[in-house]
């Protein structure tokens, strides 16, 4: 239904962001590969997937079609919504995710948060021989710069959107900046370290 939206980013975090398109806010819920290349104040364009769960419709965006066409492959796999989707983008760049997939590596899959061994099992039996044909192009190295304090509030807003109680997602990026991430870590290092504890 919506296949892209072109306008003004208003307001961005790292699991959602709001798209100015002639007035009206579209939300768009988003993984943090996407979450680093869109930048509030700048017009840019967000590839769409409209999904519809028991009635509720949300949006998912994307920073390219070729994540989004990733995001439509992975959701077509039994046990597969949009925050375990989400979730695999945000851990791993689109690229990852396909060569992780393509080699069949359902053990680096499962560290993911929501992602069981079945269902780890199932997304490399159904998309191994999809993933190599599928053009991904270049990750962004391009880092995201990230007040502290702020990435903190941003890490745990991704993690309750992923499922997580704000209590817990607290707890836990807590530990991430003590641990592994450290302090200064930006929102997308304290996530992905999240997910894989």
């Amino acid at each position: 239904m919506y296949d892209h939206l072109r306008g003004e980013i208003v307001e961005k975090h790292a699991s959602r962001v709001v798209v100015l398109c002639g007035g009206v806010g579209y939300e768009c819920r988003i993984s943090l590969s996407t979450a680093t290349e869109l930048a509030v104040g700048q017009v840019q364009q967000v590839f769409t997937i409209l999904h519809v769960v028991d009635g509720t419709p949300s949006l998912l965006g994307f920073s390219t079609p070729a994540e989004r066409e990733l995001a439509r492959r992975v959701l077509g796999v039994s046990g597969v919504g949009p925050s375990i989707a989400l979730a695999l983008l945000s851990v791993y760049a689109p690229t990852e995710l396909a060569a992780t997939i393509a080699r069949s590596d359902a053990a680096a899959l499962k560290r993911v948060k929501g992602v069981g061994q079945k269902t780890a099992e199932r997304l490399c039996l159904e998309l191994r021989e999809i993933m190599p044909k599928l053009d991904l192009g270049v990750p962004s190295d391009e880092p995201t710069a990230v007040i502290p304090s702020q990435s903190a509030n941003d890490a745990i807003a991704a993690l309750v959107t992923l499922g997580y109680t704000e209590k817990d997602a607290r707890t836990k990026v807590q530990k991430a900046q003590n641990a592994a991430a450290g302090p200064d870590a930006d929102t997308e290092t304290l996530v992905k370290t999240v997910l894989q504890m």
